[in-house]
């Protein structure tokens, strides 16, 4: 009797998993994905010192001839994506004190806008070269407007109430009888990588991917760069 329930029972598990619909799974295979790496140019890439925030900044002078410059470059770890396309964007963060006095900050570009791309970039583990200047970030933001009283629009370039010194299109901290009333135009670089087949890359895992806690590598990763006035 106990043989003939032993058997049985086999002979159902067996019948369960030969009927397994495997598309209902909730375990799927890990999908092939890239990521990019993007530094300051020019700033040494012991402990990282090259995606540290504000490792270069803006000029609060000479902005005209002034830039930043980056490189950056994607990664497919198991080589079976290639990116054909990376777009640069730049978000500009807007510091103010409100009516009722409260320090604020509002990102004019809702998550970034394309400052340049960057078609058919070299190969997997590349450099890119590129460079960001206040006129192209002036020429991204200058129609954004901000709610500085909660009620009326106004074009940041255009506020009364910071106006913009002769020759510089952006600004440091603003200090009024020596008290601090607002930070310095604050900016964040992010990236989208297209591949050839279609997909695109523009979210990542933070932890894993945007705070790689890994020793410099040729795998290394990020999300983003910020940097400001000074």
């Amino acid at each position: 009797m106990k043989k003939l329930f032993t058997y049985s029972f086999m002979a159902a598990i067996t019948l369960l998993l030969s009927c397994r619909d495997e598309s209902l799974d909730p375990n799927k295979p890990w999908e092939p994905g890239v990521h990019g790496w993007g530094v300051f140019d020019g700033v040494a890439e012991a402990g990282k010192a090259n995606i540290a925030a504000n490792a270069r900044n803006f000029p609060l002078t000479g902005q005209d001839n002034s830039k930043i410059d980056f490189k950056i470059r994607w990664v497919s770890l198991d080589n079976k994506l290639t990116v054909s396309k990376i777009a640069i964007k730049v978000d500009m963060i807007e510091s103010y004190t409100d009516p009722d006095g409260n320090p604020k900050t509002v990102a004019l570009g809702g998550g970034g806008r394309v400052v340049k791309t960057i078609d058919a970039p070299a190969a997997n583990r590349q450099w890119n070269n590129f460079s960001i200047t206040p006129a192209e970030i002036y020429n991204l933001y200058k129609d954004a407007t901000v709610k500085y009283d909660k009620v009326n629009a106004v074009k940041v370039f255009e506020n009364p109430a910071r106006p913009r010194p002769a020759g510089a299109r952006l600004q440091g901290p603003l200090v009024v009888g020596g008290k601090p009333v607002a930070n310095a135009d604050a900016f964040l670089v992010t990236w989208e990588l297209t591949t050839s087949d279609g997909l695109v890359f523009r979210v990542w895992n933070e932890d894993s991917i945007c705070l790689d806690p890994t020793p410099v590598s040729q795998a290394n990763a990020n999300c983003r760069l910020s940097f400001t006035v000074r």
